[in-house]
């Protein structure tokens, strides 16, 4: 955990400063968050996604989705630049954890009671979620096994936490200013933002009226893509959001997402 934690910790702050994804055909940056955009939805269903769970002893949904993720950015990949990429390039995403413990956040007459410890807000941190590119023709769960590793190894380090006190300790002594400028100049060093919600697992109604599905998203983020799966009664669907000068094929881009699970479901069965 201590090593872990000092590695990744050490890779926050460069890649909040210093260190950037190579650019690729994916890449935004600077002034990206203002341009055009589209969204399209990859629909997944959580039948198939467990059975790939399955092939790998100890994987978790999100393991899946990361290593569908890294399979279907490879294959958009080659489809804009054929052999163009070395083997093995680092695409960066950005994933948010909630650090609060579930207690302090339900006890609201805590939260109420004079000089209580329980603090207000939101309570986030950040990991860093790589996943590398690899030319079609490979094992399909090969992406799998290296997200599923790569997870692991979060799970076994404070990065959350420590990110969360490093931003905490920007905002109270420098100000918003500087921690917002923190977060933004990590965006522009990744590739990409990812999420997974779980949702309702039977179909709900709203004043009467049925749900056939419930999507969720985020904008203004200086990244050419930001992905956000939410599951529901049986489905999973994930809000693709590009800036459509820089992916102009989003609809491709879900495409090589879903067949990449169908590969991997194939290789699992």
């Amino acid at each position: 955990m201590v090593l872990y934690t000092l590695a990744f910790s050490v890779e926050f702050v460069l890649r909040s400063f210093l260190v950037s994804d190579e650019r690729t055909v994916l890449t935004g940056g600077e002034g990206v968050e203002l341009w055009p955009r589209k969204l399209v939805t990859a629909k997944f269903l959580l039948d198939d996604m467990k059975v790939v769970k399955r092939a790998v002893p100890d994987t978790t949904i999100n393991d899946v989705l990361l290593g569908v993720v890294s399979s279907g950015l490879s294959r958009y990949l080659d489809h804009r630049t054929p052999n163009a990429l070395r083997e093995g390039l680092r695409m960066t995403g950005v994933a948010m954890v909630n650090i609060r413990a579930q207690p302090g956040l339900q006890d609201l007459s805590e939260l109420m009671k004079n000089k209580s410890e329980a603090r207000w807000g939101n309570k986030f941190g950040v990991i860093l979620l790589p996943v590398y590119y690899k030319r079609s023709g490979n094992d399909p769960l090969e992406h799998l096994k290296r997200a599923k590793a790569t997870v692991d190894k979060k799970k076994h380090s404070l990065e959350a936490i420590l990110s969360y006190w490093i931003g905490d300790l920007v905002m109270s002594s420098l100000g918003a200013k500087y921690a917002c400028m923190l977060n933004y100049k990590l965006l522009c060093n990744t590739t990409f933002t990812i999420s997974n919600v779980v949702g309702p697992l039977e179909e709900i109604s709203l004043a009467g009226n049925p749900l056939s599905s419930i999507k969720v998203t985020t904008s203004s983020l200086p990244q050419a893509i930001t992905m956000h799966m939410l599951s529901y009664a049986g489905k999973a669907e994930m809000q693709i959001l590009v800036a459509k000068d820089i992916i102009p094929d989003p609809e491709f881009l879900a495409k090589c997402f879903e067949d990449a699970l169908l590969e991997m479901k194939e290789a699992a069965a």
